[in-house]
């Protein structure tokens, strides 16, 4: 099979048969939001782990497909919960991992949370609720949160976040602090409403996904990269009463959606809990 490029807005990808990786088993290709020899940034899409782990040792990962993908060793530079989309960093050489570590620590990244209930919050709100690590030592954590769509009917809204820092489930926990859980958030949401919007519309999946990321680079570049929504969420988004005034605040929603890839998650993927 010959290459051909698919190309859309700000991506280019490559599809068809590497001569680098074609010994090994065929995956579809990520979108490829940007690239040089040292690094790329691809459009995780949802239902699909970074890296596999203890509990999904056999799972489909971003890492084992963004390897095959470019036909080498790659490391992750950050992570995305198993059914958050968007964008996702990859080091393409083990010197670059550190380095582009901290300059992630040192930049922003943009999430869109589509939340329960009406945002009552006029202004920008900064939540600086802190969190235990994984040692249960407390550590500090601050986010900024403003609403760019709201509506009483359905009771839902959809909110831009920055996290200032990264610690685990942030983005979910400080808005469920502010009273708007994610709408499919089995952990810090409510059940109840989540099968609501399970039963009544196409939204069946954590309402996340990291729409812009920006950061210093080590060789003083600055890299700029956004991810167009899935085509799942784009779907709920659109038919909400408030996706005209979203999409006035932030035209990068609106952009051609990527189609979610075919794929079979492994059974383990599944049945424990992925964050």
């Amino acid at each position: 099979m010959g290459w051909r490029t698919w190309r859309r807005p700000n991506a280019c990808i490559t599809l068809g048969e590497d001569p680098l990786v074609a010994s090994v088993p065929k995956r579809p290709h990520l979108p490829v939001l940007a690239e040089t020899p040292d690094w790329i940034v691809v459009a995780k899409p949802p239902r699909l782990l970074v890296h596999r782990n203890v509990y999904h040792p056999k799972a489909e990962a971003c890492l084992q497909w963004v390897r095959d993908q470019v036909g080498k060793r790659v490391y992750p530079i950050h992570r995305l919960d198993f059914q958050t989309s968007g964008c996702l960093l990859f080091a393409k050489q083990q010197s670059w991992a550190a380095p582009l570590q901290k300059s992630l620590q040192n930049g922003r990244k943009t999430y869109i949370a589509f939340v329960r209930g009406y945002f009552a919050h006029e202004e920008a709100v900064c939540v600086e609720t802190p969190m235990k690590n994984d040692k249960g030592i407390l550590k500090e954590a601050e986010s900024t949160i403003e609403f760019i769509g709201r509506s009483h009917e359905p009771r839902c809204s959809l909110l831009r976040v920055f996290p200032k820092t990264g610690r685990f489930h942030q983005v979910r926990r400080h808005v469920r602090d502010l009273h708007h859980p994610c709408i499919g958030d089995s952990e810090h949401g409510d059940t109840r409403i989540n099968r609501w919007w399970r039963e009544n519309t196409e939204a069946n999946r954590l309402g996340l996904h990291c729409l812009h990321m920006d950061l210093p680079l080590p060789d003083g570049e600055l890299l700029s990269v956004s991810s167009p929504l899935f085509e799942d969420q784009f779907e709920v988004f659109s038919s909400m009463p408030w996706w005209a005034d979203a999409l006035a605040e932030e035209p990068t929603i609106g952009h051609t959606p990527w189609p979610i890839p075919m794929f079979e998650p492994e059974e383990d993927a599944l049945s424990q809990p992925s964050g």
